[in-house]
This record gives structure tokens, sequence and C-alpha cells, in this order.
């Protein structure tokens, strides 16, 4: 009886505090026009390519690559976000970096609502999932290795939104438990950094066995803080660069965790997803306003930026016809300067290439 008690006691309290969920408003960005993709890069749809793969391709979730070379693209198939239903789909399609023709698909009855994905210095394959709220590790041709995350107990939810509106509101919940996941960047020693992400509001950095090393949770928009930390990378030198998503920001931290500087500029638009080019410069995927009310469109484009926060090139436009995105969502670079990006709301997997 007195865990049923506590059950309703915390829904009703959820109910009321639901509108707090807004407490902290998005930042928005006016929409500035880049200079169209075509201008200076020649660009196609490397996946879905055929009539058959149309019917099955779904949202675009996350790109990476691996050392080879090979490109793995995460869609959601005839799932949505948020559907509690696994992707019945092969939700990994890899393409031979060589040919860009699909090469191995992956990832049936797997994942409910995938999100993040990352390649390591070994190839395994790392992907969130932000309803199972765990971290998963793959070899490359797809077989599990292990799970990250505590189980996310039935009452988590309504907890979490109180405690986003309550802080100090007492949840149970650990430092090894996820709350919507978004994405993960893993160092070369094998350790790895998850940005978690539209609960939690932190980053969490873990050793390469999963024993927590540190966290960086708060929720507001401070230096330091988080409102949906929504895409994660990291340089050379091991530091950290998160999209900051509804607070139109990238911040950068240390590999210690210690903040370092934040980029704010009107051009930066929204930042989704976020990675640190072998160029050393950083890649950035503006997924625009769209996905919030009242937002208008925003920028929908891929911003180039040096490691000091200098903006060097901008290009793209919302719409669905050829270099046009639809909330790029992820992005990567090639070695040889393509840019890849997993185009949402177009359900497509798209590069960019530099003409010559």
């Amino acid at each position: 009886m007195k865990r049923y008690i506590i059950i309703l006691v915390i829904s009703i309290c959820a109910v009321f505090l639901w509108w707090g969920m807004g407490n902290i408003e998005p930042i928005y960005k006016r929409s500035i026009e880049p200079k169209e993709a075509a201008s200076f890069y020649d660009n196609e749809v490397l996946w879905p390519r055929t009539e058959s793969d149309k019917q099955l391709a779904g949202e675009a979730s996350g790109v990476a690559v691996n050392s080879k070379g090979d490109i793995y693209y995460l869609h959601r198939g005839s799932s949505s976000f948020g559907d509690k239903s696994l992707v019945e789909e092969p939700a990994v399609i890899v393409l031979d970096g060589k040919t860009k023709e699909v090469k191995e698909r992956w990832g049936r009855n797997i994942f409910q609502s995938p999100h993040g994905i990352e390649i390591d210095s070994k190839d395994n394959v790392w992907i969130t999932d932000i309803l199972q709220n765990k971290v998963f590790q793959f070899n490359s041709s797809g077989e599990m290795i292990r799970t990250f995350g505590s189980d996310y107990p039935f009452y988590m939810e309504s907890a979490l939104r109180i405690r986003n509106v309550l802080p100090g509101f007492p949840t149970g919940m650990d430092a090894y438990t996820f709350a919507r996941p978004t994405d993960v960047t893993v160092m070369d020693d094998g350790s790895f950094v998850v940005s978690d992400g539209y609960r939690n509001n932190r980053i969490v950095k873990f050793d390469k066995n999963g024993k927590l090393e540190w966290e960086r949770n708060e929720r507001g928009t401070k230096s330091g803080e988080f409102h949906l930390p929504h895409g994660i990378t990291h340089d050379e030198n091991g530091r950290i660069y998160v999209a900051d998503r509804s607070n139109a920001r990238v911040q950068v931290f240390a590999k210690d965790g210690n903040y370092i500087e934040t980029w704010t500029q009107d051009e930066l638009g929204r930042p989704f997803g976020i990675d640190a080019g072998s160029d050393g410069k950083i890649y950035i995927a503006d997924g625009g306003n769209e996905l919030y009310e009242n937002g208008g469109k925003g920028s929908n484009q891929v911003v180039i930026m040096n490691q000091q926060g200098l903006i060097l090139e901008r290009f793209g436009e919302w719409g669905s016809g050829q270099g046009a995105m639809k909330i790029p969502h992820d992005i990567t670079v090639l070695p040889n300067g393509d840019i890849l990006v997993a185009d949402l709301k177009n359900s497509r997997l798209v590069t960019f290439t530099p003409q010559q």
C-alpha cells in the first residue's frame, strides 16, 4: 500500500508541475542566411537510394565513420522519436567507404528509440537509446559486447520532471542511471563521456570499465550548466565539445570535466550534432527551431568552426531538395573532407563533397 501511495503522490505532483518543464525557456537564434551548398559543395543522398530502401527508411538519427572509412548510419525505421515499440527494421546501415554501397545492415529488434552513434578507435560501435536509457556497445559487425546504464525504475520519469522544477527533489537514481541519453564520445583509452540529455541535463564520464570518473550535472543557462546536451565529441587533445541544444550554444570542457568556454554566435544557430574532425576543425549540425513551439524554422545548416570558436564556413537551407535539409540531426566528416549529415525529417543520409 505504501508503494502505491508514493506513486500517487508523485503522479499528482507531476501533473501540477508539468508546466514547469518550460521554466527554462529555450534560446532562439534568428535565421541568418548562409551560402547555398551548391555554390561550393557537391551533394548527394547516400541512403536510401532504392525504392525498397525508401520504404524502410525512418527518421535519420546519427552517423559515424570507422577507421577504414566505412560509414555507419543510424535511423529509426517505421518507429519514431519516443516510440516504445522495437525498431523492426535494421537500424544500422553500413556503407562501404570507397564505393558508398551498402555492405551490411543490422540492429533489428534491439532499439526502441536509437539516438546517437559513435565509433571508437577499435571500431566498436556505440549507440544510445533514449527510451531504454542505455548505452550499447557493439563490435563492427553488430554483435553486442555490453550495455551501460542502471535499470530505469517505473516512477523515474515523473520524479525527474519534478526534480527539474524543484532541484533537490529525491529521485532515488544513482550516477549510473541514464535518463534519455543522447550521445556518447569515446576516448582512445576506452573511457567515454555520455551526454545525458533529455531529463538529466548532464555530461558524465566513465573509465573503460564503466566506473564513474566525474559528471557535470546542473540544469540551467549559466556556464557549465545544460539545457538538453544533445551531441558530444572530443578532439585530439581530449577537449570535450557539447551541443547544448536548447541553450543554442556549444560548451567546451577539459578532459577532466572543467569548464573552458562557450560559443554563442547568432550564426551558430541551434547545435544538434557535433564532430571534431581529424583536420582540427569542429563540424556542427544546426537543426534550427522546427522542434520548438512557435520558434519558426530557424537555420538548418552545417557550421564549420576552428577549435577557438571562430566560424570558418556555413552552408545549408530548409527543404527537401538537392542540398537542403530538414533538421540536420547529426554530423561527421571523412578524412577526405566529405561531410555526412543525418537529415532527420527527410529520413536520409546526405553527403557534401568539397568542389575541387
